[in-house]
């Protein structure tokens, strides 16, 4: 007899269905050795696919390996919003109203809390601590060859990358990204990128992206606009990313572009997707040690639409 899984899609970073980040979470993964979970990732194509198993320590609620169509992956925010949505529509987590908290357990260890939001028994938001920012080279001197080949692969002028002296820079939370400023929100948005060059720089610099930013946003809920190319899977342009939504926070506390305080952490938006017609909204919050105002603790959130409820047969 085939094994039937029941799975269901969400839509991440998003508050209605066809936008946002698309993942699947299969609500059973018992018995599937990676290999099976890997070729059903593959199967259905989508930028990332959970599955669900029973927590191996006791300070986990539940555990989850993440796959995308090409590899396994361990850091991967999208997948931490998206099941813990899931696990608190499918009622298979106790809610607390207003805040459940969750812990995940992945293949590298239990990951930070995830937080979702209770409104009248049902999830409305999902948050989740970034590790700790470090921050890493700095690209702005003229005549950086990295800044040069940078501005060829988007297809712009170096100036535009180091406008009002945001230079590009790595920040990491757990995976480094190179976050880019190109204030020309038109420019932006018009970037045709060539995506073998962002590999070759992204193999230089050790990153796993680009997150390239604008300080406005089209849409009066954002403040920044943001696209994200990945050098995964021979590069891809990302709808949302969370962990490059965590570096940009940390980027823009550091550069002072926003400014947390012990009175109070720092809020914006993101806008992202909105080129590829998925657009997404990513709630970034920083704040500061009290005792430390260069440490920075960041949480990035956001809502889930639900857009399908399947079944999968194996043989």
């Amino acid at each position: 007899m085939p094994r039937t899984l029941q799975y269901r899609q969400v839509d991440v970073f998003t508050d209605r269905p066809l936008s946002g980040n698309a993942l699947a979470v299969f609500l059973d993964g018992r018995g599937l050795e990676p290999r099976v979970m890997q070729a059903i990732a593959r199967e259905l194509n989508l930028p990332e696919t959970a599955f669900l198993l029973p927590p191996s320590v006791d300070d986990a609620t539940y555990c989850i390996r993440t796959f995308t169509p090409v590899e396994e992956i361990f850091s991967a925010a999208q997948a931490y919003h998206g099941t813990a949505f899931v696990l608190a529509e499918e009622a298979l987590i106790p809610l607390d109203e207003p805040l459940t908290t969750v812990w995940q357990e992945t293949q590298i260890g239990v990951v930070s809390p995830v937080e979702v939001e209770v409104a009248g028994g049902r999830p409305v938001k999902v948050s989740v601590t970034a590790d700790v920012p470090v921050f890493g080279r700095v690209f702005g001197r003229p005549g950086s060859p990295v800044l040069a080949a940078l501005a060829l692969a988007l297809g712009v002028d170096t100036d535009d990358l180091t406008s009002r002296g945001l230079f590009p820079q790595i920040v990491s939370t757990r995976d480094p990204y190179l976050i880019v400023c190109l204030e020309n929100l038109d420019r932006l948005s018009g970037v045709e990128p060539d995506f073998a060059a962002l590999r070759r720089i992204g193999d230089q610099l050790d990153v796993t992206g680009f997150s390239v930013f604008a300080p406005h946003a089209r849409d009066l809920r954002a403040q920044v606009h943001v696209r994200f190319f990945s050098c995964s899977n021979g590069g891809v342009e990302e709808p949302a990313s969370a962990g490059a939504a965590a570096a940009l926070g940390a980027y823009l506390a550091n550069r002072r572009v926003i400014r947390p305080d012990t009175a109070g952490p720092a809020r914006f938006t993101i806008e992202q997707g909105v080129e590829m017609l998925r657009p997404s909204y990513i709630e970034v919050s920083v704040a500061v040690d009290s005792l430390d105002l260069q440490s920075y603790t960041v949480r990035v959130s956001g809502a889930c639409a639900t857009v399908a409820s399947g079944e999968l047969l194996l043989p």
